[in-house]
């Protein structure tokens, strides 16, 4: 059995590394619930309209209206969590109410088919199943999904193993003040600066978190992390500089516009 790695690393086409925590049962099992809790009232609400429709229009509740019940109940447990992870990128109401996302495991959004996949053999991660007495239903003990989990260095279940995903914990920070640069953007910099610097979302979000760190640095230190990506930004964008610090602090102010 390999040793429980409880973070998961996500590289970005520019080469851009970052780390997520991997979601534990404890967390997965909480959105499940709220998912169900939405689902049971998604379900109510349509058996109530399917009553009254049918009451109406045939005078009872028929074989007809329990079709369409079934079909609701269908698409509800097979394809409710399919349907939202891939219009809120990875997230279902329930997994944003934990805060977690759905990702491949090589760090990149999903798609359409792997969210498919993963809820299609959810089936199979429920089981074992004990039946409510006198009821048609069951209730899952996620037995196998649990045991997966044990043995699995990034906690996925069978569904996420076929599907090749990962579930993972969104860090959610509050309201940050706004970058300070070492000095305000000169007109003689203003000037000299390219039209358009283009950085891609995660790398202002590296250079971001670079500058809010840059006063806990010592001067050494800070020029050594701002070397590591200031060249790549005079190469490629046409930043001029000497100071990679300031390099990267002109670059993110022409990106987001700030060097007024």
């Amino acid at each position: 059995m390999e040793p429980l790695d409880t973070t998961a690393m996500v590289q970005t086409p520019e080469r851009v590394r970052f780390r997520y925590r991997v979601s534990g049962p404890g967390r997965r099992f909480g959105a499940w619930v709220v998912d169900l809790l939405i689902r049971l009232v998604a379900l109510a609400f349509c058996t109530v309209a399917v009553m009254l429709f049918t009451a109406t229009t045939y005078g009872a509740f028929g074989s007809s209206g329990m079709g369409v019940l079934m079909l609701v109940m269908f698409f509800l447990e097979w394809f409710y969590g399919a349907f939202f992870e891939t219009v809120w990128n990875g997230r279902t109401p329930g997994k944003f109410v934990f805060g977690l996302r759905v990702v491949r495991v090589n760090g990149s959004p999903g798609q359409f088919p792997d969210y498919v996949m993963r809820n299609l053999v959810k089936g199979v991660d429920f089981l074992p199943a004990l039946p409510i007495l006198g009821t048609p239903f069951w209730v899952p003990t996620f037995g196998i999904s649990l045991v997966a989990m044990i043995f699995d260095p990034k906690l996925r279940r069978i569904g996420d193993w076929v599907a090749g995903t990962v579930v993972v914990i969104e860090e959610r920070s509050k309201v940050l003040a706004e970058v300070e640069f070492n000095t305000p953007v000169t007109d003689e910099e203003r000037e000299n600066l390219p039209v358009r610097v283009r950085m891609s979302r995660e790398e202002v979000q590296v250079v971001e978190s670079f500058l809010r760190r840059k006063k806990q640095l010592s001067g050494p230190r800070a020029m050594e992390l701002a070397a590591i990506f200031a060249p790549t930004l005079m190469e490629r964008e046409g930043v001029e500089g000497t100071d990679p610090v300031r390099v990267l602090e002109l670059s993110y102010a022409r990106t987001l516009g700030k060097d007024r």
